[in-house]
């Protein structure tokens, strides 16, 4: 496992599930993790009893990443506590599924700021710190939903597409100034974030049929291709987007 001792981390939306997982593998590796949730103070809490039962070190932090004022005041703390960022894992997310021709207003908006908005903002007040030391990594937690339409998730897939955008416009900016921005862009994994949907058993037989490996994901399969890219040894890639989805993209 690669050594972040003396490496500062933020995952945003680590309360739970990939966040949750990526999260306690930077913290076991060595990272000082910074656990950001908006709602879950008990969760997040949890979450922060683990990384201490694994001899890890981190805090809590609530801050609604759609909201600038949140943000800004999230990235104030860690410049004043902390000195500096290395590491970002934007994961905090939003999933709805409803029919197109249903779809409100607000809901596409709520969807998409979720899940871009937060991003942006972020990953620019992250960039802003990182440039200081001319050293960053960031991670965007995708979705294959960036490359396949769904029904009933218009509003989720285009965010996600949005961050696939995202993610190649960051990197080529900051590909100079000591940065890396890449995407992780996982398939179906199953977490509390969509159990309401694969605890259907048609609906999780009709899952797992697309997929060759044969079986679903868990969170714990995220973690590998986040830690490689947030190591000192994957200065030379950005811009990249790694699949997690038992070979479903390559159908």
């Amino acid at each position: 496992m690669d050594d972040f001792s003396g490496k500062i981390a933020l995952v945003t939306g680590a309360s739970r599930g990939i966040g949750k997982a990526i999260a306690l593998a930077l913290a076991e590796a060595g990272a000082y993790v910074i656990v950001n949730y908006v709602s879950n103070e008990k969760a997040a809490g949890e979450t922060m009893e683990e990384i201490r039962r694994l001899g890890g070190h981190g805090e809590t932090f609530r801050a609604n990443v759609q909201d600038a004022e949140n943000v800004e005041a999230m990235f104030q703390h860690i410049r004043t506590a902390h000195g500096k960022l290395d590491i970002l894992v934007n994961n905090a997310a939003i999933l709805s599924r409803v029919p197109f021709l249903e779809m409100s207003l607000d809901e596409w908006e709520r969807v998409m700021d979720g899940n871009v908005r937060g991003y942006f903002l972020c990953g620019q007040q992250a960039a802003r710190m990182m440039v200081e030391r001319g050293y960053g990594r960031i991670i965007n937690i995708s979705s294959i939903s960036q490359y396949q339409a769904a029904v009933n998730r218009s509003h989720y897939c285009t965010s996600k597409g949005a961050i696939g955008m995202l993610t190649k416009c960051m990197a080529l900016e900051l590909a100079g100034k000591g940065i890396t921005v890449n995407s992780v862009v996982p398939g179906s994994i199953h977490t509390d974030f969509n159990n309401d949907v694969l605890s259907d058993p048609q609906y999780y037989a009709e899952c797992l049929r697309k997929i060759p490996a044969g079986r679903l994901g868990c969170a714990a399969d995220v973690v590998p291709p986040v830690m490689m890219l947030a190591s000192d040894e994957a200065g030379y890639i950005t811009g990249a987007s790694v699949a997690v989805d038992g070979g479903v993209l390559v159908q």
